[in-house]
């Protein structure tokens, strides 16, 4: 994988200057390839990452600290080969409207907390280190592109038991967020900017950098509770538990992510 400084990356660029909790429309996960949508650049969006939809105007990308993670940005240009970059502190998109922004985002792979505590669940994804804000009026579909290959159940930690809230299913693994190209990425509080026109597509990964056991999923779930808000009556965490494996093959739409296939590593999840 390639790596390049912020000079070498802004010269790629042609001198261009200076990462839920409620989504839009109903969008197929499980189809078998992607459509092309024109002026339209698509991010996708892996590992221990919350996607926030509480905000009717924006949607934010929270990235929990979690030792041993680490957030990074591959930008695929149309020409030339891509570039990765380790993402820090806060970056905004800013973008031409395309959609209405009370849009409803329906993706039913997505782990919602409020099945877990209820309405009243809040997040604190602001108090994530890294975050990334997207309006919702530049966003033309958000759909799950990779989902666990097991179905999925909850239990509480303290007492082992179900959580019955909770619908056992396979797992958004990573999901596509289709945005207004006619936008720009800005990084680190704008200490670079990345034109959205130039890139074909966007990773964003927040991943382990080591394998350390089995199910990840299940190991590193934790670290998304410091950044929620319980009810005081349901203040218990949950622990992912596979429920048997999955009744067709893992869906994958487009090009998969680099040394990651097949290979669950943390699902994503949304609130409230």
């Amino acid at each position: 994988m390639n790596r390049i400084n912020r000079r070498e990356f802004l010269t790629m660029l042609g001198g261009a200057t200076a990462i839920s909790m409620g989504i839009p429309q109903a969008f197929a996960s499980t189809s078998t390839a992607d459509k092309i949508t024109p002026n339209v650049t698509s991010l996708y969006v892996k590992g221990l990452v919350m996607v926030d939809l509480g905000n009717p105007e924006v949607i934010r990308l929270g990235f929990p600290k979690a030792p041993g993670h680490k957030a990074t940005l591959s930008i695929g240009p149309h020409n030339g080969q891509k570039k990765t970059l380790t993402m820090k502190g806060r970056s905004v998109i800013e973008a031409k409207p395309i959609a209405s922004a009370d849009t409803k985002i329906l993706v039913p792979e997505l782990v919602r907390m409020k099945e877990f505590y209820g309405d009243a669940v809040k997040g604190q994804v602001d108090k994530c280190p890294g975050v990334m804000s997207i309006p919702r009026n530049a966003i033309h579909s958000v759909k799950a592109t990779e989902l666990t290959a097991a179905r999925y159940t909850f239990v509480r930690s303290d007492t082992g038991a179900e959580v019955t809230t909770f619908r056992p299913r396979q797992l958004a693994d990573a999901i596509k967020i289709e945005l207004s190209s006619a936008g720009i990425l800005k990084l680190e509080d704008s200490k670079m900017n990345i034109p959205l026109d130039t890139a074909g597509e966007l990773r964003v990964e927040y991943t382990p950098e080591k394998r350390a056991s089995e199910d990840p999923f299940a190991d590193h779930f934790h670290h998304y509770f410091p950044y929620i808000e319980r009810p005081a009556a349901l203040d218990f965490d949950v622990v992912p538990r596979k429920v048997g494996a999955a009744s067709s093959p893992t869906p994958h739409v487009g090009h998969r992510f680099m040394m990651l296939d097949n290979i669950l590593v943390c699902s994503l999840v949304a609130v409230p």
